[in-house]
């Protein structure tokens, strides 16, 4: 069963402060995504917002690959086109504006990132579900929520959803003010 019918997106109107330079300080995207993030690879950002962590994706692909970015919020995908215009990294991301309840891709991915997305989920185990017919056996998902937005019970039922559709534990990164743990499919 669904528990997270009460949930809440993060404002449109309030977006800047994804973008801010106190975040880039305490949450460097470059410095969490390059150990995971390789050129030629297809990569999932799960819940982009205005792609804060996207554009940082697409830099790490070093010209090969793609990132696709999703996101319910067709205001925080304005913002993201925004700042891809005239840009090179425009070639290496897709948008998608994805339904609450299903993330609408049919196509392999090779990393996923979900950074303070998951407790945005209305309908969470529709997602999951969806992201185990996306995944490869080396597919690996970081999963990452705010310690102060999302209580350890919330983050630990989140966790539990992803056990119970066949995931595992494989790592547990220290990320600033975050729960974060990495996970890839049990084999």
């Amino acid at each position: 069963m669904n528990d997270f019918s009460n949930i809440h997106l993060h404002p449109i109107e309030n977006a800047g402060a994804l973008d801010s330079r106190l975040r880039l300080l305490l949450q460097n995207p470059r410095r969490i995504l390059k150990k995971y993030v390789r050129p030629g690879m297809t990569v999932l950002d799960l819940g982009c917002g205005t792609g804060y962590f996207t554009l940082e994706m697409a830099k790490l692909l070093n010209g090969k690959g793609k990132v696709i970015a999703i996101d319910v919020q067709e205001g925080m995908l304005e913002i993201l086109k925004r700042k891809l215009r005239n840009s090179e990294l425009q070639k290496l991301i897709e948008i998608h504006n994805s339904e609450e309840n299903e993330i609408c891709l049919t196509e392999k991915v090779d990393f996923i990132f979900a950074f303070y997305s998951f407790h945005e989920m209305k309908y969470i185990d529709h997602i999951i579900r969806d992201l185990t017919r996306i995944v490869k056996p080396e597919t690996m998902i970081y999963i990452s929520e705010q310690k102060f937005h999302v209580s350890k019970n919330k983050f630990n039922k989140i966790i539990e959803k992803m056990e119970t559709r066949g995931f595992e534990i494989c790592e547990r990164p220290e990320i600033f003010f975050s729960r974060t743990v990495i996970m890839k499919i049990r084999q």
